[in-house]
């Protein structure tokens, strides 16, 4: 198994590239929609849509006693995106038609996250990484994945490869702070947006409408 630890920064210049990307983004208004709309999930099942010209669907599935739902497209080896705080399968969305020319892409909601059941317990790496143990069982593939991972998805996926090394050939983790290797300051002074998206609603209740300002905020701070 080759594992590859990465660590990335999102400076100003990429963020305005990516705002110009997501806005030649086609097909996604079904999904947007119906997330908004906080419609229940079993309406997210095989809904088809495209990006740049490839072909995706949703579905949800019954994994570790909660409903994962999962986005998957492309033909080949399995692939498994798993996303960070807080975002969705959605942080992958510019790169997985590139993807899909040559691998199956998952990209699922990690427990707690988009459209996936949001249980009181359950976020520790060995239950995270049972759940994408199960997802990928289910959907029968019968060689290791491919497993890349952002931010706390990297919790889940180093769980993962730990407990099934011989379901990985290669692992990717990007932007993940092990413990081990933070000097004993950041607890004391963490990233202001840890607190302030695990209070309850708040997050949600302060920040819709105005998702622009708040993103660029961050990255000035």
């Amino acid at each position: 198994m080759n594992i590859i630890v990465i660590s990335l920064t999102l400076s100003q210049g990429q963020f305005v590239i990516a705002q110009q990307q997501q806005q030649q983004l086609s097909g996604l208004e079904t999904y947007q929609s119906l997330s908004h709309a906080k419609q229940e999930q079993s309406f997210l099942k095989d809904i088809s849509f495209d990006i740049d010209g490839v072909t995706f669907s949703h579905h949800t599935a019954s994994v570790n006693g909660i409903q994962m739902h999962y986005v998957i497209g492309g033909k080949g080896d399995p692939l498994v995106l798993l996303h960070g705080f807080p975002q969705s399968w959605y942080e992958w969305r510019h790169i997985m038609p590139a993807l899909a020319k040559n691998y199956t892409v998952v990209a699922p909601d990690l427990r707690g996250f988009g459209d996936s059941s949001k249980p009181v317990t359950g976020y520790d790496g060995k239950t995270t990484a049972e759940d994408i143990y199960q997802l990928t069982s289910q959907l029968g593939f019968n060689q290791p994945i491919l497993l890349i991972a952002h931010d706390i998805g990297g919790q889940t996926a180093y769980s993962y490869a730990v407990a099934h090394p011989q379901n990985v050939s290669k692992l990717v983790i990007m932007d993940f702070p092990y413990p081990c290797f933070l000097p004993p300051e950041f607890g004391e002074y963490e990233p202001w947006w840890f607190p302030f998206h695990q209070q309850p609603n708040l997050s949600e209740f302060l920040v819709e409408g105005k998702e622009e300002n708040m993103y660029h905020g961050s990255l000035k701070s």
